[in-house]
């Protein structure tokens, strides 16, 4: 029962944070606006500054809104996922990204 338990709650966390993006090539077929330069960076897996929030969900995921560094400002924003931490800026650019 404890092994069962401590599963589930791996689960769980695994959740909170959606490492691999499940839905990439929905959101790039969502978006044909995008230019096949950013499309590939996409697919790669990899952020660019500049890019916009759906660009960033496309490439990692939707960032982990349970954790306690997800924040929001009159600067922008950040978005914490698991081993990194996405900035935005006003207009909801990425500025940066940096190891937790």
């Amino acid at each position: 029962m404890k092994k069962l338990t401590l599963i589930l709650l791996a689960g769980l966390i695994l959740q909170a944070c959606e490492n691999a993006p499940v839905r990439r090539e929905e959101m790039i077929s969502e978006h044909p606006e995008w230019d096949k330069e950013m499309v590939e960076v996409i697919k790669a897996g990899y952020l660019v500054k500049g890019m916009d929030q759906d660009q960033v969900k496309a490439a990692w995921g939707r960032p982990c809104w349970s954790c306690t560094g997800t924040t929001s400002g009159d600067w922008g924003e950040a978005w914490e996922y698991s081993t990194q931490v996405v900035f935005f800026d006003k207009n909801g650019k990425v500025t940066r990204w940096e190891q937790k």
